[in-house]
């Protein structure tokens, strides 16, 4: 089984490598009089992670390049964080993160002003979140005449645990992988399975899959029983066609089939996304491969602008 690190990595950053999904979750995520200043036009992700390694396990990051109305560049970076409860010090880490972004704009361009940065954190754990969203609180209580010289900026936030289920996004599909962001640590899931899977039926069979797979994979147990019986309930016209299409090993081995092919089509989208048309061989290349392969591939197709920087390093 995978790390937990690597599941919520690729399934967050598959669900908003799609510029239409990712406009749709800034513009209803991000504060109301941000979201007015943004101009028409799908965000652009770019390429790079400016998480610390050693923190990897607990963050995922994507940045975006947005436009405003005002014809001026800005970026939003989006922090995931995957702790089950919220750390005071994300504000530190972020400031570092920000910097990093900062820096590597001013490396390439060379020139100013800097774009603004928007910081958006968002938490999907299960206690929600709990402390300040502000950066200058870490000081504590601070003498005014050195307020002015004290590091000030805010994190936006999205808290997946305060945001009622049908208020998660007004796009069904992305509500339905939101939803399983919002429900996948929590130890109740075997129960909420209905839940997280109420728009199964108006989903493509591929993204049930991705979202089975994301379930089966995830630091929470559910049984194949409990999958099979909520596939039965909410998607009956389509339960016994995603049983067959992946086997009864599907549901018994922790549903490696479904998985691997599952995140075979999500790389295949993902590249078509990114770079371009995929090949009949290349597509058939993808789907021969193992799952820990395709694994490899995705994370490199992330921040790939070529084929040959996915598939063919050593």
């Amino acid at each position: 089984m995978s790390k937990p690190t690597n599941i919520h990595d690729a399934f967050f950053k598959n669900v908003l490598s799609d510029r239409e999904a990712a406009g749709i979750f800034l513009r209803e995520h991000l504060p109301r009089e941000v979201v007015d200043l943004l101009a028409p036009g799908l965000p652009e992700l770019l390429p790079g992670s400016f998480v610390d390694e050693a923190l990897g396990q607990h963050h995922t990051d994507l940045l975006f390049r947005i436009q405003l109305k005002t014809e001026q560049d800005a970026l939003a970076y989006v922090l995931m964080e995957h702790k089950s409860s919220p750390d005071e010090s994300t504000r530190l880490q972020l400031l570092r993160y920000i910097v990093r972004i900062l820096t590597r704009w001013y490396k390439v361009h060379k020139r100013l002003p800097l774009p603004p940065v928007l910081p958006l954190v968002a938490h999907h754990g299960p206690e929600g979140w709990t402390v300040s969203c502000e950066f200058q609180d870490l000081f504590g209580a601070v003498p005014a005449p050195l307020r002015p010289y004290m590091i000030s900026f805010r994190h936006a936030l999205v808290d997946f645990a305060a945001i009622e289920d049908n208020t998660l996004s007004a796009h069904f599909r992305l509500r339905a992988f939101l939803m399983a962001l919002k429900y996948i640590l929590r130890r109740d899931l075997a129960e909420r399975l209905e839940v997280v899977l109420a728009e199964g039926a108006r989903l493509p069979t591929v993204d049930v899959v991705q979202i089975l797979a994301y379930i089966g994979k995830g630091p929470v147990p559910v049984s194949p029983e409990a999958l099979r019986e909520a596939l039965q309930r909410l998607m009956p016209d389509h339960a016994e066609e995603i049983m067959q299409g992946f086997g009864q090993q599907y549901f018994e081995e922790g549903i490696d089939v479904g998985k691997t092919e599952g995140e075979a089509r999500a790389l295949v989208r993902l590249l078509e996304r990114r770079i371009g048309s995929v090949s009949e061989t290349l597509r058939a290349r993808i789907f021969a491969a193992d799952l820990a392969s395709i694994e490899a591939w995705f994370d490199r197709a992330i921040e790939a602008t070529e084929f040959e920087s996915v598939f063919d390093r050593n």
